[in-house]
């Protein structure tokens, strides 16, 4: 698989952005984008990352900008289902800490 997909799709309360392929440097800014719009139009907010193969420094800058934008807007937004690639990264980078991370979506 190369580049990124990205499928929304709203289960019960929660809207789910599900994320599969390379999370980069070129999909990065496209990603920000649906989490900002995501945030903005409702409340709960779960990124699906058990598709995701690949993801570098920017893909992380986006999870962590849609993260700060719900805590702005006082809404949650949730990063679930790392697969082992994605969760090592997140351990390593630190990030693990500044987000709200799941082993499972919450809907």
């Amino acid at each position: 698989m190369t580049g990124m997909q990205l499928a929304t799709e709203d289960r019960g309360d929660w809207h789910v952005v599900s994320v599969r392929g390379r999370v980069d440097s070129v999909t990065a800014s496209e990603l920000t984008a649906m989490f900002l719009a995501a945030v903005a139009a409702h409340d709960l907010v779960a990124v699906d990352c058990s598709g995701i193969e690949y993801i570098s420094s920017a893909g992380l800058a986006s999870l962590l900008e849609g993260s700060r934008s719900a805590r702005g807007a006082h809404r949650q937004f949730k990063v679930c289902s790392p697969g082992p690639r994605v969760k090592q990264v997140l351990e390593i980078s630190g990030l693990r800490n500044l987000m709200d991370i799941q082993e499972e979506l919450p809907c």
